[in-house]
């Protein structure tokens, strides 16, 4: 891996979603071997996220076909990031297209996009490779949107790497780790019994398979499921942070006694946007920043919610208790990929972010 990332020093990469928990980390990795690096966020606090890295900063909206258009102009690489949650998926869908429609005209750059393992039907009780159908109609705006997108480089002109990670869990995972850091702090998370196997991958393993698939040689368009050594019981993984933290109660009632009414959290039909409570959120993040934003409501919700149960809603019911499958062979075999945080190690990785969190750093 060395010796193939020589080939990143110097190279021009651009960076959208920079800001994020996987992309502020990319952007890192990208400084620290040499590229040259462009880096895309919504606004300038944006750029607050990234720290000192030597990196082009560009403020603006991934629908704007001039920032764009600027941003893609002279790339080597295209790491493609960015899903704005406060956006309906049909936005994300249009912007992505002023993207792929850039890069196009450019006929340069590679484009290195994260997908989801959630586009495959099977997901997540199935046993699951990239040939599995992701053919099902309905599910959520999100599915759809990100199955539009692979379904878009697939037939498109560009080199492509579609990376499909499963569980990105670390720190700064608002899901997967600092979601349930919250839980504990402020009391319990109730876990189904028997419960099933977490597909977790840590974040620096997800920053290794994109760096890889931008050196890969003969690279057409491709996709690559992305995941950790081996999967392991959600218990464990909530345990390591407990043992972290040094609060919260973890409890197992039956399955049958705590499945929610409908076992299937995907929304089936429409793309209603965001929510007012997002609206709201989007001004306050632009207003403020979002660290500062997102620790205000840590706060706010540490106050109200003492004593209290984090209870599965129908779709992480469906997560708690599958036992599918969905090997990294093809990300092995074409990419050299082999994930280096089995959970003792992303757990080591990530005691520091949780002692803060939790006031004990």
């Amino acid at each position: 891996m060395p010796d193939a990332l020589n080939r990143l020093r110097g190279a021009k990469v651009l960076v959208t979603g920079a800001s994020g928990f996987i992309g502020r980390r990319l952007v890192a990795a990208l400084d620290h071997v040499g590229a040259e690096v462009t880096a895309l966020g919504r606004t300038r606090h944006s750029q607050k996220a990234l720290g000192g890295v030597n990196a082009r900063f560009i403020a603006g909206d991934l629908g704007d076909a001039a920032v764009v258009a600027g941003a893609v102009a002279g790339q080597d690489v295209i790491f493609n990031l960015a899903y704005d949650f406060r956006q309906s998926a049909s936005a994300n869908v249009a912007a992505f297209e002023v993207l792929v429609g850039a890069a196009e005209r450019e006929g340069k750059a590679r484009i290195v996009h994260a997908s989801s393992i959630v586009v495959y039907d099977g997901w997540p009780g199935g046993a699951l490779t990239e040939t599995s159908p992701m053919e099902r109609p309905g599910g959520s705006p999100y599915r759809r949107a990100k199955i539009a997108m692979e379904r878009r480089l697939m037939a498109g002109k560009c080199a492509a790497a579609i990376l499909q990670p499963t569980i990105v869990w670390g720190p700064g995972s608002s899901l997967w780790t600092d979601g349930f850091a919250e839980a504990l702090i402020n009391g319990a998370v109730i876990l189904p019994e028997p419960e099933g196997l977490c597909q977790g991958v840590f974040v620096e393993d997800v920053v290794q398979a994109c760096l890889r698939a931008a050196v890969l040689m003969d690279l057409d368009r491709e996709r690559f499921i992305i995941n950790g050594p081996q999967p392991f019981h959600w218990s464990e993984l909530i345990k390591g942070y407990r043992g972290i933290i040094g609060h919260g109660d973890i409890r197992h009632e039956p399955a049958s006694k705590l499945a929610p009414p409908v076992a299937n959290g995907e929304q089936a039909d429409g793309d209603t946007g965001p929510s007012a409570a997002a609206r709201v959120s989007a001004v306050a993040r632009r207003l403020i920043g979002r660290e500062r934003f997102e620790a205000i409501v840590r706060g706010i919700k540490r106050r109200m919610s003492k004593g209290g149960e984090m209870r599965p809603d129908a779709h992480l019911f469906e997560l708690y208790v599958a036992n599918g499958s969905c090997p990294p062979d093809a990300a092995r075999q074409r990419l050299g990929y082999v994930p280096a945080f089995g959970l003792n190690e992303g757990l080591a990785a990530t005691a520091g972010h949780l002692r803060a969190l939790a006031g004990r750093g």
